[in-house]
């Protein structure tokens, strides 16, 4: 029991280790770590260099695996539904419920061996949970537990090219940080986040850089919020194609699997010029589609694109694609694997977004009239080479020549909605800000602390970062606690709160870097599950 909790100081210290500022720092993140070729969360073996720098325990007894000296490598299998831990394949340790906690001595990082990001062995701070699965309990999740501070680092560097600037990175860590905090759905109940693009690309210690690292600094603690003062669900996509489309049209309800979904008023269809008109129409989206009007992801690769199939290439393909998106439900009639789909007799648009993205699409043949909705099913119906299209935001024209073909004419890359990763990268070539950057793409958020909450029992420190001396603090629940004292930068000040909401000005009392505020609740008579809401707002919406 010793060893167990002198583990948890261990833990403890470790998510503190280097941290640059401490609300980041506070906020541990759980990262399900996938194989090379991210095609699984799942295994049954995992395998760790440099053995004798690890220190290797179950966590459901305590016991911690003898390693000794110029040890090579670590292995844990999954037997029996039990943990077995092999050092330089010699059995020290078997029956092991688990979880499995690895760990680094002193400042090491954990290396997982044959696992490689960006083509480097991949590395990782904090330390690894080995998780049994809920679902298959003859395997395990490999789980990075780390700071939320440590995690933006393995996180956009590999989400955006450093080469955008750092008005523009700065934009994605807040973006980042965000999805961290508030992630649209949560697939695995072993860990919060995976690794890759179905989440979000975090790669590790490994792809650190120093220009994302400063882009992480400089935005410490901050995150966007909404009309409710709740994180913002900070979706973004590679290349919006000048005009970013509602989150409705793209998205359907992760619980009810409803489509289109309900909307989010901060995530709305924005055109990068405001000349340009709303593209739901098969008109409005060809003249724009088939020209490349100036917009903010213009430089992007995917900015336009085309594709072209043969007839019977294309029938080929929707054979296959067909049957396989049919299991989302998202197509209509069902059809099995298998099943002819017939000849193709034309693709027909029935309905599209304010950016032109199509969300539901007809395909005639001579057998059935297929109805595909969804801008993500849509995609994955036209594959070429096995990759689907670039985006939904296409026309399909038929081309009658001596070999006749289906001509795909698009912009954009991904989903489209909220931030476009090619579009922050020029506006900040172009000299905004990345509040400005973030505040075109999400309308109406105002940039602010991670919100935080103060009990009677305990005083709460928050740290964030300002460019300007200009901040509010906004006090929620005073119905709990009335007296509160805040000492921002070593200067005390008392407030007593009233009303359903108090607003504090601090203008006065910050500098320009590393602000640290300390709250503590004064009335004695306040019980310990008594709670304020507590969020300091650094921008406030900017009006378009």
């Amino acid at each position: 029991m010793r060893n167990f909790f002198k583990y948890l100081l261990m833990i403890i210290i470790l998510l503190c280790n280097n941290a640059a500022f401490a609300s980041d720092n506070s906020l541990p993140v759980r990262v399900g770590i996938s194989n090379t070729n991210f095609k699984t969360y799942l295994y049954d073996l995992i395998e760790f260099n440099d053995a004798s720098e690890l220190t290797v325990m179950d966590s459901a007894t305590g016991y911690v695996v003898p390693i000794e000296e110029n040890s090579q490598i670590v292995k844990v299998t999954s037997e029996n539904n039990l943990f077995r831990i092999y050092v330089d394949d010699e059995l020290k340790a078997k029956n092991l419920t688990g979880p499995v906690l690895i760990s680094p001595k002193a400042e090491n990082l954990i290396s997982i061996a044959g696992l490689k990001r960006k083509g480097k062995q991949a590395l990782y701070r904090g330390y690894i949970e080995l998780a049994r699965c809920s679902k298959d309990i003859s395997k395990f999740a490999v789980v990075n537990v780390l700071s939320l501070h440590d995690y933006l680092r393995g996180v956009v560097p590999n989400e955006m090219p450093v080469r955008f600037g750092l008005e523009a990175l700065k934009a994605q860590t807040v973006a980042a940080r965000n999805y961290a905090v508030a992630p649209r759905v949560k697939a695995y109940k072993e860990f919060d986040l995976c690794d890759s693009v179905a989440c979000q690309v975090y790669y590790g210690a490994n792809t650190e850089d120093i220009i994302s690292d400063r882009a992480i600094d400089e935005t410490n603690g901050i995150i966007a919020i909404d009309n409710d003062n709740n994180p913002i669900l900070a979706l973004y996509s590679s290349t919006a194609g000048g005009y970013t489309e509602s989150y409705s049209f793209a998205f359907s309800d992760p619980k009810t699997k409803e489509f289109p979904a309900k909307d989010i008023h901060y995530l709305t269809a924005t055109p990068d010029n405001k000349d340009f008109k709303p593209l739901d129409s098969d008109e409005a989206s060809e003249k724009f589609y088939t020209s490349k009007p100036e917009a903010f992801d213009d430089l992007s690769p995917y900015y336009r694109w085309e594709k072209e199939f043969t007839v019977e290439e294309l029938e080929q393909v929707l054979a296959k694609t067909l049957p396989a998106q049919a299991k989302t439900g998202f197509i209509s009639p069902q059809i099995k694997e298998g099943e002819p789909i017939g000849h193709l007799l034309s693709i027909k648009t029935l309905k599209r977004g304010k950016s032109g993205k199509i969300i539901e699409l007809e395909i005639q043949t001579d057998k059935n009239i297929f109805v595909v909705q969804k801008e993500l099913v849509i995609r994955r119906c036209f594959q070429k080479n096995g990759i689907s299209l670039p985006s939904a935001n296409f026309v399909v024209n038929y081309i009658d020549a001596e070999e006749p073909v289906y001509k795909f004419s698009g912009g954009g890359f991904g989903h489209g909605v909220g931030l476009s990763q090619w579009g922050a990268g020029k506006m900040s070539s172009l000299g905004y800000k990345y509040d400005e950057i973030l505040q075109h793409y999400y309308k109406g958020v105002k940039l602010a602390a991670i919100p935080i909450e103060i009990s009677s029992s305990l005083s709460v420190d928050d740290m964030f970062f300002s460019e300007e001396d200009k901040a509010k603090v906004f006090i929620f629940n005073p119905d709990k606690a009335k007296h509160l004292r805040i000492v921002i930068n070593n200067k005390e000040l008392d407030v007593i709160a009233k009303g359903k909401e108090t607003e504090v000005d601090i203008s006065k009392y910050l500098k320009k870097g590393l602000n640290k505020i300390t709250y503590t609740i004064l009335d004695e008579n306040t019980q310990s599950n008594d709670k304020l809401k507590i969020i300091t707002q650094i921008k406030g919406a900017v009006d378009e």
